[in-house]
């Protein structure tokens, strides 16, 4: 696996770029590649899942992580910064630690990053079928999947949102996703447009104080991924599948989200 650091034009903020080439040489149009998000923590997830059986076709994608400069697996407040809409701050939930500040509203540098760099410093590097791009985001990288195939939709062929978090900032993702709606009705989605949306079944209670954990509560109500389905299977054109882990909850499922991603990105059906 290589690693470089890029610095986006339009923040001035630091990322580093996770890069796994294939042993093989490129097919005839290039490699398809899958982007994760959180690439900290989901690349080398990532590559166990291709390590346990090589003989798959699976080894022939380049995988690329994008996260941050830390040796943490997630950077929190630089990934609310960089996943989410300007949010009112009485949508903003309690910090994990009570006491950090949460940036929201970095949305579009963020997506601007990964169109203008991240992809250009990828297919510099490698031969790339820009035909088979998937992005895989998992919470709020789930929210901001769905947010890239419902106003950028052809930057990527295949979207995976592994328990995305309909519910933040009062569920605004909802109007980008009716806009989609109203638009694919007439023109449809860009050929060969798939999206894999999957959820937790078991919930896990952070710790905090009553006050905040009912605060919580109310946030995280309304939509969540499996409705959102429902919904977008009415789309002409969508490869959609849903899948529920119902014996997972929020953070366990990341490992078995990354693994159906690669699945998915090849044309199968999650396990």
């Amino acid at each position: 696996m290589e690693r470089f650091d890029l610095r986006a034009d339009r923040t001035g903020l630091d990322y580093r770029i996770f890069l796994v080439r294939p042993a093989e040489p490129p097919p005839p149009k290039g490699y398809p590649v899958i982007y994760l998000l959180d690439g900290n923590a989901t690349v080398p997830m990532m590559e166990k899942v291709i390590g346990r059986d090589p003989q798959e076709p699976y080894g022939s994608a380049v995988i690329v992580g994008i996260g941050y400069p830390t040796a943490e697996p997630f950077d929190i407040l630089r990934r609310y910064r960089d996943l989410t809409p300007p949010t009112p701050p009485e949508l903003i939930p309690p910090s994990r630690d009570g006491a950090s500040v949460i940036e929201t509203g970095g949305r579009d540098d963020f997506l601007a990053f990964v169109e203008t760099q991240v992809i250009p410093a990828v297919e510099a590097r490698l031969p790339i079928d820009r035909q088979r791009r998937t992005l895989f985001g998992h919470s709020l990288g789930g929210l901001f999947s769905l947010y890239v195939l419902y106003t950028r939709g052809e930057l990527f062929q295949t979207y995976v949102a592994a328990d995305p978090a309909i519910w933040w900032s009062g569920q605004a993702i909802l109007k980008e996703q009716a806009e989609f709606l109203v638009r694919s009705k007439s023109t449809g989605v860009p050929p060969g447009t798939a999206l894999l949306i999957e959820t937790s079944g078991k919930l896990v209670e952070r710790p905090l104080p009553p006050a905040d954990a009912e605060r919580l509560k109310r946030l995280r109500s309304g939509q969540t991924g499996r409705e959102v389905a429902a919904t977008l299977a009415t789309v002409p054109g969508l490869r959609l599948a849903f899948h529920d882990f119902v014996e997972e909850s929020h953070g366990s499922m990341l490992p078995l989200a990354v693994a159906d991603a690669l699945r998915f990105a090849f044309g199968r059906s999650p396990d």
